[in-house]
């Protein structure tokens, strides 16, 4: 797969403004290029991944279902959201050989939902900024 336009490393839509994002479910987004592709291939599967966008965004967006494994602890229970985004980053990372990118993502369940966006170019930021945004998320919902 190879990228035929210039994307922002740096930058995701608002998860709303994701053409065919199916709020309703666990999502995982972050920008397209050519590592991102191959991580996000190996780490979504057995679930597809999409290429999308929205105005300014273009064929500059990849995002898939989050699947099961990723999802579920070993118990089979949910895991929480802060857990899951974590693991996809993670996975996402050690598959695709990727040190620094910014990424987003929901975790959806019957209850209650997050949506979280997070950046940054170290893990520990990456956490910290995840940590702060879950707890606004929180204050306003």
């Amino acid at each position: 797969m190879s990228v035929n336009r210039t994307c922002s490393h740096d930058a995701l839509p608002d998860l709303n403004g994701i053409p065919g994002l199916p709020m309703g479910r666990s999502v995982w987004v972050i920008p397209n290029w050519n590592k991102s592709f191959v991580g996000m291939t190996a780490c979504c599967a057995p679930n597809e991944v999409h290429i999308g966008g929205g105005p300014g965004f273009e064929e500059c967006i990849l995002w898939c279902l989050i699947p099961d494994s990723i999802l579920k602890d070993k118990d089979g229970k949910k895991g929480e959201t802060g857990e899951v985004l974590s693991a996809m980053r993670q996975c996402v990372m050690a598959k695709g050989g990727v040190e620094s990118f910014i990424s987003g993502g929901q975790v959806k369940d019957n209850a209650a939902s997050s949506n979280v966006m997070v950046g940054g170019t170290k893990t520990t930021k990456l956490l910290g900024v995840g940590v702060w945004v879950l707890l606004a998320v929180g204050l306003l919902a």
